[in-house]
């Protein structure tokens, strides 16, 4: 996987209360990739967006990344429940891939990005995340 050297998620499990901790520890938000096997726009992604060395710069310094493929086996604890991870991102209402969300160091979940996006606009988002400017992403 592109990301791997900066993903926190190796197992098949996800255990987000846990992110949330190292989140609190590090001052970092936590985001949420969540995309399907055989989806051309998150292959896109993958292929593109997230193999820009800026966009991978960022992500390394300021978020703590999830890559959660919803189709692969394995369950999801957050706040409390533990599913799937189809029926965890159903559930928190993202049944549309690519998304991305980012949580904040409390677990809140504070943005999101729903579909594909380019290397430019994706860094957008993560910069304003990062400095904590939500309401001012276009």
């Amino acid at each position: 996987m592109l990301l791997s050297v900066i993903s926190i998620t190796l197992a098949h499990d996800i255990n987000l209360n846990q992110l949330v901790v190292e989140a609190k520890k590090t001052n970092k938000h936590i985001l949420v990739y969540l995309h399907i096997t055989g989806c051309n726009y998150c292959l896109k992604m993958q292929e593109w967006t997230f193999d820009d060395e800026r966009v991978k710069a960022a992500i390394k310094k300021d978020f703590i990344f999830v890559d959660m493929n919803v189709r692969d086996k394995g369950l999801v604890s957050f706040d409390g429940i533990k599913v799937s991870k189809i029926k965890f991102a159903k559930e928190i209402g993202y049944a549309i891939y690519p998304s991305c969300l980012f949580f904040d160091k409390n677990g809140e979940l504070v943005y999101d990005e729903v579909g594909y996006k380019d290397e430019d606009r994706f860094l957008e988002a993560l910069k304003a995340v990062s400095s904590k400017n939500y309401n001012e992403i276009e």
